[in-house]
């Protein structure tokens, strides 16, 4: 059997491969049963494979000519350029027991986020422990599951995915570093890049409070390198100020070309698809390929898209359908000097990124401010190939991201038609992810754990596997507009006086920059960028007198709702901006128990008894919710007793009510 040599323990062979798609070498360092030989259903036990291939890149290709600085890159003597990532595969012992769809899991950072996400796993990157495998839902329904190295220059260590990249000799300018310390204490801040020259007159310290304060010039005898790759306060030891936003511009060069990062992923999956040789680990394995990937490593599929990276140097089909979470941008990775682990401008600080930029939406639109028209899917559509997408976002970016611009026209004025090929659902009442992002004290209230968003993710994942393979398409999308009033203006926003709940003055405006005239071949001239007033409209979700979201996929944890939950929350006075947008955090704020409790703290929202009487109907209202989600298709029936569990965990019943 052509993958009988990758089962054997402790194997340890390099492969030489054909040309396909730019792999030149594949060397696989281990082949392993994955969590301990455990049977996942009908589809048996699963092996894990792990290694490092090796690709090359003609320069002179029209399907590479994209990638910036690629022709500044040294050459082997064949005149290509090469580069070389890690990966980990997750597949069937039995490869006649799979169903036939590669799963690739984009790295957030380094860090596998699929198991997490679909398995309910704890979040780990070495796969090494039984429980790794969570519930084994993937495993379950036959899919492999592929991770590799994107993001060039990340840290050894932690089992992380790397990416190695060549570097463009000879180029030196200007670039920029944000700093926003949420914690005390911090004495010293890492650039990104080493600087070219620790010559402090060649480099600006600056510090500002909020997004659209003029920043203050920090003097040089206030701070210092300490090397090429460290600044920091003067005298030594004065810590930076939590929640003050530091920029420094220095000079640095050599730049990674950190576009090979789109071209590692198209050849590796080029290669596991249409390779048939025995040196593929997955020969015969493959008939569609699924890209899903989460918050940062969502921008980078929605980007990938973009960019044209979603087909072959030879131009077939890398990935046949999409599932970007929570992403409403794309990333500043095909760039000189790219820095794609920066997260996008925000509503406070990482300002200047220039992943927030038009086009916004899968529909075409028109730029108000430059007259352009473009959309997400321009170069796929111009050439026939564009994959199904399915797109979950959570209530955190409409609020940080913008993302009612992915719905809209740039003017907030209409609804936009998305195309056939693509479905949004926006999980209401969600915040960016299900667990606590930021350190506790540095926003209000406490986080949004109340609606888990990923019961409808495992749902939408079997839609989209469907969606590519027979064509049945899934339910329609979900998310709030402007027709039927539940996307509205931030003037219209009304949310009910509660003690300690305090109203955001808005959404993230999503501030818009000058780059220079190169930013189209990927160079910024204008370090650091400059904003300008682009005519930009953001809405936001509109909510009912609970203060919850009224359009979106609503999971029974919202739809019966035992608290306010909200996808945004603010900054602290001890955290410094007080008031402003807290990341990528929510609030829950409970329903009192009772009448009287509700009536003591002058809450207006009912309480758990008014509306349920007690625990037992309300547990059978979130019942019914699950069971016509699943009806249909926005969850799975296995899914339904889970959720119920977890709201009877987490409501909040009086004695004598239960």
């Amino acid at each position: 059997m052509p993958n009988r040599l990758f089962l054997s323990l402790g194997l340890t062979l390099t492969l030489i491969a054909s040309a396909t798609a730019g792999v030149s070498r594949i060397e696989v360092l281990s082949s392993v049963p994955f969590a301990d030989g455990k049977l996942f259903g009908d589809v048996g036990a699963y092996m894990r494979i792990t290694g490092r291939f090796y690709g090359e890149l003609d320069p002179n290709l029209a399907a590479n000519k994209g990638i910036v600085d690629l022709a500044k890159a040294p050459r082997n003597a064949r005149g290509k350029i090469e580069y070389s990532a890690e990966f980990d595969i997750l597949r069937p012992a039995d490869a006649a027991k799979g169903n036939g769809t590669l799963l690739y899991d984009v790295n957030n950072r380094g860090r596998k986020v699929a198991l997490r996400n679909f398995n309910d796993a704890p979040a780990s990157n070495a796969l090494d422990k039984p429980e790794d495998a969570g519930d084994g839902f993937l495993m379950r329904n036959g899919f492999t599951i592929v991770w590799s190295g994107w993001i060039p220059g990340l840290p050894k260590g932690g089992n992380l995915m790397h990416l190695d990249v060549p570097s463009a000799k000879g180029i030196q300018q200007p670039v920029w570093d944000e700093f926003l310390f949420n914690e005390h204490g911090q004495t010293s801040a890492r650039l990104t890049f080493a600087a070219a020259s620790i010559d402090q007159s060649k480099a600006r310290l600056t510090a500002r409070d909020r997004n659209a304060d003029t920043p203050s010039t920090i003097q040089q005898a206030a701070w210092e390198f300490v090397d090429a790759n460290t600044i920091r306060l003067l005298p030594a030891g004065t810590p930076f100020r939590p929640g003050a936003i530091y920029q420094l511009t220095y000079m640095a060069k050599d730049p990674p070309v950190a576009g090979i990062g789109f071209a590692a992923t198209r050849d590796l999956i080029a290669f596991l698809r249409y390779d048939m040789s025995e040196q593929n680990p997955l020969v015969g394995m493959t008939k569609v390929a699924i890209g899903f990937g989460e918050s940062q490593s969502g921008r980078y599929l929605r980007d990938m898209l973009y960019r044209g990276f979603n087909e072959t140097e030879n131009g077939r089909a890398v990935f046949d359908g999409l599932q970007p979470d929570i992403a409403s941008a794309r990333i500043f990775l095909n760039y000189r000097f790219a820095q794609p682990n920066r997260l996008y401008s925000s509503g406070f600080g990482f300002l200047g990124y220039p992943d927030a930029s038009f086009p916004f939406s899968y529909a075409r639109t028109k730029d108000p401010a430059s007259g352009k028209q473009d959309s997400l899917l321009a170069r796929c559509t111009a050439r026939k190939n564009c994959p199904k997408i399915i797109q979950t976002v959570s209530s955190t970016e409409y609020w940080q991201g913008g993302h009612s611009l992915n719905t809209t026209d740039p003017l907030g004025e209409r609804d936009l038609a998305l195309p056939a090929n693509v479905r949004i659902y926006h999980i209401a009442g969600t915040q960016h992810v299900p667990f606590q992002i930021m350190p506790k004290g540095v926003c209000t209230g406490a986080p949004n754990l109340a609606v888990d968003g990923r019961p409808a993710q495992r749902a939408l994942l079997l839609a989209l596997d469907r969606w590519v393979k027979t064509g049945a398409t899934p339910p329609p999308s979900r998310y709030p507009r402007i027709a039927d009033h539940t996307l509205v203006p931030m003037r219209e926003l009304k949310l009910p006086q509660v003690a300690g709940f305090t109203a955001p003055r808005g959404p993230n405006p999503m501030t818009q920059f000058n780059y220079g005239k190169h930013l189209a071949q990927g160079v910024i001239d204008v370090v650091p960028p400059s904003p300008v007033k682009k005519p930009y409209v953001v809405l936001v979700p509109a909510v009912d007198a609970d203060g919850n979201e009224t359009g979106g996929l609503r999971l029974p944890e919202q739809a019966v709702p035992a608290q306010t939950s909200t996808g945004w929350s603010l900054r602290s006075d001890q955290a410094g901006g007080a008031g402003e947008l807290c990341y990528l955090d929510g609030q829950a704020i409970p329903f009192a128990p009772t009448q009287g409790s509700r009536e003591a703290t002058k809450d207006p929202r009912a309480s758990m008894v008014e509306r349920y009487r007690d625990r037992a109907t309300y547990l059978t209202k979130v019942r019914e919710s699950a069971h016509a989600l699943a009806k249909d298709g926005y969850l799975l029936p296995e899914d339904i007793e889970r959720i119920v569990a977890r709201a009877d965990h987490n409501a909040k019943f009086e004695n004598g009510a239960q």
